[in-house]
């Protein structure tokens, strides 16, 4: 037997005596083949994503069970959590030289950066 092609789609062939190609037969019969694509889980890319998810449901647990975790830790609002950090700006801190410096390389940067003393003077 010899293949031909398709007559309704001339695209995909069949066998000399058949009416139409495998696929044309089955789109005809309303058969569904995008079940058939398969979304693979962006976390493992190893097992299938729920559907409606991009997650398989192994890895869905363990983002819900994280989720449940990460609330349990903070009792505090994002506005006290806010509060907390306007508090830093607010902080000075003293550049000194620590007291067992070589004094060969304190030279060195005070010569690298200027001494800023000197520059608030001027």
């Amino acid at each position: 037997m010899a293949l031909v092609k398709c007559p309704r789609c001339e695209l995909n062939y069949m066998k000399e005596g058949e009416k139409y190609c495998t696929v044309c037969a089955r789109e005809m019969r309303g058969v569904d083949d995008s079940h058939e694509h398969v979304e693979i889980c962006l976390v493992c890319g190893e097992r299938p994503a729920q559907p409606g998810s991009e997650l398989c449901s192994q890895c869905l647990r363990e983002h819900k069970r994280i989720g449940e975790e990460d609330e349990t830790f903070s009792d505090e609002t994002p506005e006290e959590i806010l509060d907390d950090t306007e508090d830093l700006d607010d902080m000075e801190i003293e550049l000194t030289p620590p007291d067992d410096a070589p004094e060969s390389e304190l030279e060195d940067m005070e010569r690298e950066f200027g001494d800023d003393e000197e520059d608030e003077d001027e």
